[in-house]
């Protein structure tokens, strides 16, 4: 016997070597003319003995709750015998790589090994499609991309009335129902709250505290008994309780082969494989201890599990069509309620379910989390939050006029298309990059605190329907932003002459007027007039005023509705506006109709309308909004 190097060849070698030696030799009792013998000596033997066996490797290694399913890949060696009438009996040696296909089923000892099939090896030999693939430590191999898929194989078995229909998942019944574990609640587990829950794979004495730490004891326990530590309900939630029952029971459903192996060739008992209050992981280039590896799996494997994927999809449209979401202004405070409704629905935690819509195509749930994280510095911030320091701050006014950053999604993010897409409607969104890097490309800020009666021409009427005049604002610091402003600059100056508005930006003002402008920057957009008047909003006298050039100016207002819905920037609007012998004023209605283009660049007109009528301005656009 060669030397095993891990888990699965040391199980073969000292537990399975002697079945499979006897199926091996059997084979080649019987099947001896199935040999690939080109090289051997003998070409016809009668008879083939088995002398010698040795694992090379194990592989298609696939596990099903208490099923082992590997193949052993085996070298041996085989005497061959053949009577030959003019030479008489002749023997010789032959080498040969056979495939042993095996299932072992374990509880805590081998149950049984059935050697289904015993063959020549070939390179192109299929793995078994029982169970799930594993490791060589029998630890179960799953990618990110498919913890839904198996989400879905543990409910398709245990519970799948949760993938018809939106439902709260009994996760405790089908612990003690389906799975026949034993949960014991009541007592703690550590003095110092550091484990949330345990799974016992194997029977045999427990340490355990009374509720206040007062007394502990050996409590002894039978296989499969799951403890949750008491302070997991007091001090988190009930959603948190089934969460680490959840954690417990994908331990005992993928992970109990490995602690029985590892008991039967250590002679050890597994009492438990923890959940961990903080565990931190590898990156993915390092090295994965097998513990880490499962509890990864347990911790993203639970609330998939306890929130299948397509029926939370639907209810999660269902709640935002119930909230209004998409048209709504306080998408924070709206966010806030679904992720609560979310909670209570499936038994789960806040914090669990905002977790979860950001994996099934949520990302503007990343906001929330923000803000339940945040401390003093924050990145997602309100429209009224981010025009105050554009009315008040006026570094901040020239960061957002120079082009380098745009409000999407309720972040001032870097305005480069790496960052920023438009969705189906044209309207400006962050993109998947965006939302995985927020650090990344959005500023972060700070708070104030304001009184509201100073700042009634800059807030939206609404917020001052309150009790207290104070209130917290966010404000902006460059020096706490100095990494994020560095790399907008460094983007903006590689991105500059490949952008649509430097054509616009080369049109000559000479011996024009404002009109005439308007038309060569709707020429270059390559804009009909039905699209003009549609993003615009402006009738279609305003379009003809253009195409024959005539010499009455447009008013500021209807220069930035052009501006807004053609998209253009601040240097392009105020071109038009100085041709117009026109100007921004230092008021706060010209700073908020001056803000609708570089604040909210990207916005439809229809953002900005809202963003002027709540602050008593006049809206943009001729037609008759709806």
């Amino acid at each position: 016997m060669s030397k095993a190097q891990n888990e699965i060849e040391e199980f073969i070698y000292k537990i399975c070597y002697r079945p499979i030696w006897e199926s091996v030799n059997n084979y080649i009792a019987l099947h001896p003319t199935a040999l690939n013998l080109s090289m051997a000596r003998i070409k016809y033997p009668d008879t083939a003995l088995l002398l010698d066996m040795l694992l090379e490797y194990a592989t298609h290694i696939r596990i099903d709750e208490d099923s082992l399913f590997f193949d052993a890949i085996l070298s041996c060696t085989i005497e061959l015998q053949q009577f030959d009438e003019y030479r008489g009996e002749m023997s010789g040696e032959t080498s040969q790589w056979l495939i042993a296909s095996c299932e072992a089923v374990i509880t805590d000892k081998l149950d049984s090994l059935k050697i289904s099939s015993v063959k020549p090896w070939s390179r192109d030999s299929k793995p078994s499609g029982n169970g799930i693939a594993a490791s060589k430590s029998i630890v179960p191999i799953i990618a990110r991309k498919d913890l839904d898929k198996e989400a879905t194989v543990f409910l398709e078995k245990y519970y799948p009335e949760a993938l018809a229909e939106p439902m709260r998942v009994p996760i405790e019944d089908i612990a003690k129902e389906k799975l026949h574990l034993n949960v014991v609640q009541g007592y703690r587990i550590t003095d110092d709250f550091s484990i949330f829950g345990q799974i016992c794979f194997s029977p045999g004495k427990v340490k355990i505290y009374d509720l206040f730490k007062t007394s502990e004891k050996e409590e002894e326990v039978p296989r499969g008994t799951i403890l949750i530590d008491a302070y997991t309900y007091w001090q988190r939630n009930s959603g948190c309780v089934n969460n680490t029952i959840a954690h417990e029971v994908y331990h005992w459903h993928r992970h109990r082969l490995y602690a029985a192996i590892k008991s039967i060739l250590r002679n050890e008992r597994f009492i438990a494989c923890r959940c961990p209050a903080d565990m931190v992981y590898p990156n993915e280039s390092e090295e994965w201890t097998d513990e880490q590896r499962m509890e990864w799996q347990a911790n993203n494997l639970a609330p998939r599990i306890l929130m299948p994927i397509e029926t939370f999809k639907t209810k999660v449209d269902e709640l935002y069509q119930q909230y209004n979401y998409e048209d709504t202004p306080l998408k924070l405070a709206v966010l806030t309620c679904i992720a609560d409704d979310l909670a209570r629905f499936y038994g789960v935690s806040r914090q669990s379910a905002l977790i979860r819509m950001t994996e099934t195509g949520y990302p503007e749930a990343k906001s929330v989390l923000q803000a339940i994280n945040e401390k003093e510095w924050h990145s997602y911030v309100s429209l009224e939050d981010v025009f105050y320091e554009y009315s008040t701050n006026g570094d901040f006014r020239k960061l957002i006029d120079s082009g380098r950053f745009k409000y999407v999604d309720g972040y001032v993010v870097i305005n480069d298309e790496k960052y920023i897409a438009a969705d189906e409607t044209g309207k400006a969104t962050l993109t998947e990059y965006a939302w995985d890097n927020l650090d990344e490309c959005t500023l972060s800020f700070g708070w104030q605190r304001i009184r509201r009666a100073s700042a009634k021409e800059v807030l939206p009427e609404i917020i001052f329907h309150r009790e207290n005049d104070e209130q917290d604002i966010s404000k902006y610091d460059a020096d706490h932003n100095t990494a994020v402003l560095q790399l907008s600059e460094d983007l903006q100056r590689r991105n500059k002459n490949f952008e649509e508005n430097e054509k616009i930006h080369l049109l000559s003002t000479a011996n024009k007027n404002c009109w005439e402008y308007i038309f060569e920057v709707i020429n270059i957009k390559g804009i009909s007039k039905a699209h003009f008047c549609t993003l615009t909003e402006l009738g279609e006298e305003n379009y003809r005023k253009a195409e024959k050039g005539l010499k009455n100016d447009p008013t500021v207002r209807t220069i930035v509705a052009i501006g807004v819905g053609l998209s253009l920037d601040i240097e392009t609007v105020d071109k038009m506006l100085y041709l117009a012998g026109r100007n921004f004023k230092d008021t706060p209605e010209d700073r908020a109709l001056r803000f609708c283009i570089t604040g909210l660049s990207g916005h439809p007109l229809s953002d900005c309308n809202d963003f002027l009528a709540a602050r008593g301005y006049e809206t943009l656009g001729t037609k008759q909004r709806l």
